[in-house]
């Protein structure tokens, strides 16, 4: 069985706290540095201390909320990153259904941030009860990282929490990379209309379905599909950005249609919070394997080390210019950003079409071991048998684990006669088989990918 957990301490100088002086409340977040930087990630004040203290608590909500099954919640902490002029927190439910983000650009500050890293901020239940009292009268001072919270620093007391980071929540952060450059912007709603469509939406912990459209001039919830449509399942991981609509500009919801995975963004005057949610209650980011077919083919490989090079923790990376930086193709960059993303160096943020440096807190040793599929299709590889091709329609055979499968690579959409492709129909991404056809066909080299992940049974 592959691995359903990595192991992670999280060691803190001290508990996160809102120091609420009379004059000047000061909010200090503990962070678990992992060397990325010395210097201070963010030292300064807020210009709306109330809108940015919600923002992080509908954050925080997700983090620590499992939308589906009734499970007690992972002890987990989101991932703030500083760099190219923006401050962003990122964040998975612990059911993976979920994914959040909070963009805090320089307008939301007093003073410019301060240096560039990625690392875990520990928000406590304290932490979290101040962060909501916060209101805009509030002279609140914002800090982020620095070596007044570094793990030696004298005789301070340390926090440390052992927990279990899960697997699916690593994977989650390569597959929501994947979906978001295919969203487009669906509904646009004021505030006002973002209050009618929440009250619309089923009460309690519903699994009912739900689609969110226009009629006429007002927007609302049916179960009936209309063009242009939303669909929405498990009503409550929406609801959770409720509390940000008085304060709201704009609510935004991007959707994919064929994928059915909706992007519902809050935009306020001084950030905004974006969520993805899956399209099913049950159904997690992380065992979608959009990503898998990037990884198999391209020249990655031959890419990654000058597009890794040319990372600088950009808030927005062009990747015309790191082709031209790099020496290599536009889509080799794709490719390698993509192989990035599964590493936990590279983010897409959908609101300015750009991907964003980053490097996550985790045992990026372990991280390649987590496509088991992938490191099957790559064992599949030298017993392909191609039966016929013409120009990019090819007919293949692909050994399985009873039958012998037989496969057809088309630009309108691959098939495959494995169980695996019978149950998605590529919905979830290509089987092991199909992706061990491509390799064979690009004449990709059958690279090595990490130790200990067993192959998947189809």
């Amino acid at each position: 069985m592959t691995a359903t957990a990595v192991s992670y301490t999280y060691r803190y100088p001290f508990e996160s706290t809102v120091d609420l002086q009379p004059q000047t409340p000061e909010l200090r977040m503990a962070t678990s540095l992992d060397e990325t930087s010395d210097d201070l990630f963010f030292d300064g004040k807020l210009r709306r201390p109330a809108v940015v203290g919600r923002m992080l608590s509908v954050l925080c909500d997700v983090v620590r909320t499992r939308f589906y099954q009734p499970f007690a919640p992972l002890d987990l902490d989101p991932v703030v990153t500083s760099g190219g002029g923006m401050l962003r927190f990122e964040g998975f439910s612990s059911c993976c259904g979920v994914y959040a983000r909070v963009d805090l650009p320089p307008a939301a500050f007093d003073i410019d941030l301060r240096g560039k890293g990625t690392t875990n901020v520990d928000f406590n239940n304290p932490m979290r009860a101040a962060l909501r009292r916060l209101t805009d009268r509030d002279d609140a001072s914002f800090q982020v990282g620095g070596t007044g919270v570094t793990l030696s620093k004298g005789t301070q007391q340390i926090v440390e929490r052992k927990v279990k980071l899960p697997v699916r929540w690593i994977k989650g952060f390569c597959e929501v990379q994947a979906y978001q450059p295919r969203l487009v912007p669906q509904l646009e709603l004021t505030p006002a209309e973002a209050r009618d469509v929440f009250k619309s939406l089923p009460k309690g912990k519903s699994r009912q379905g739900v689609f969110v459209t226009k009629t006429g001039r007002a927007y609302r919830t049916t179960p009936r599909h209309k063009p242009g449509s939303v669909w929405i399942e498990g009503s409550e991981r929406v609801r959770v950005l409720e509390p940000l609509l008085p304060t709201a500009k704009s609510v935004r919801i991007w959707y994919d249609e064929d994928a059915q995975i909706s992007g519902w963004e809050i935009d306020s005057d001084v950030g905004r919070l974006f969520t993805l949610v899956s399209p099913k209650l049950n159904r997690g980011f992380s065992g979608e394997g959009q990503m898998l077919e990037r990884l198999a083919v391209g020249n990655w490989q031959a890419a990654l080390p000058g597009v890794a090079d040319a990372l600088n923790w950009q808030s927005h990376i062009e990747p015309s210019e790191i082709a031209r930086t790099a020496q290599t193709g536009e889509r080799d960059v794709e490719a390698t950003l993509a192989v990035l993303g599964a590493r936990g160096l590279a983010g897409f943020d959908v609101t300015t079409g750009k991907y964003f440096h980053r490097v996550l807190p985790f045992d990026l040793e372990k991280v390649e071991q987590l496509q088991p599929r992938l490191k099957s299709a790559r064992g599949l590889v030298e017993q392909v048998e191609i039966l016929s091709q013409n120009g990019p329609d090819v007919d293949a055979t692909v050994p399985g684990s009873d039958f012998t499968h037989y496969v057809r690579l088309r630009l309108a959409g691959n098939k495959c006669t494995c169980a695996w492709y019978a149950r998605h129909q590529g919905g979830r991404g290509p089987c092991k088989h199909i992706l061990a056809a491509r390799m064979k066909v690009e004449g990709v080299e059958n690279v090595k990918i990490g130790e200990g992940a067993q192959p998947v049974t189809e």
